[in-house]
């Protein structure tokens, strides 16, 4: 299996030339923090509690603890686009807890999420970081 490390040099390097062909619809710039999101952040490997991704969430990584007990290494995290959907959903789950909390202590929040072009560039750019991802680990294969 490609390191952490391999993961994220080839995500980067594939960067460019993915924002080059990316189709016109599709604003370039949410797509790129999208994609990078998604390489150093919210990628299929969070189902390990030690992995590089996990720490860069630094306390915030208890948050993953639970994905990585639900979702065993390799597993359902490592699926084309279910992987990555589990992991947004998991992550918008939790934020949607944590303002429910807010709420009932007092402190009412109130968020307008548009849904739109950049949101969708947006998550267009963490699913393609996911399946470049998954690329790499099945080339290399288990070892």
């Amino acid at each position: 299996m490609p390191s952490g490390r391999v993961h994220e040099t080839v995500n980067l390097l594939a960067l460019p030339p993915t924002l080059y062909f990316l189709p016109e619809p599709l604003p370039k710039l949410p797509f790129a923090v999208g994609y990078l999101v998604g390489t150093f952040w919210l990628t299929p490997d969070l189902d390990l509690a030690t992995s590089r991704p996990s720490k860069r969430w630094g306390i915030l990584r208890l948050i993953w603890l639970p994905y990585a007990w639900l979702f065993p290494h390799r597993g359902l995290s490592h699926r084309p686009f279910l992987g990555a959907l589990t992991r947004v959903l998991y992550l918008a789950a939790i934020a949607g807890l944590g303002l429910w909390l807010l709420d009932t202590l007092g402190y009412h929040l109130r968020f307008n999420f548009p849904v739109g072009q950049n949101w969708l560039s947006f998550f267009a750019g963490i699913f393609v970081a996911d399946l470049l991802h998954l690329f790499l680990d099945t080339i290399f294969g288990r070892r």
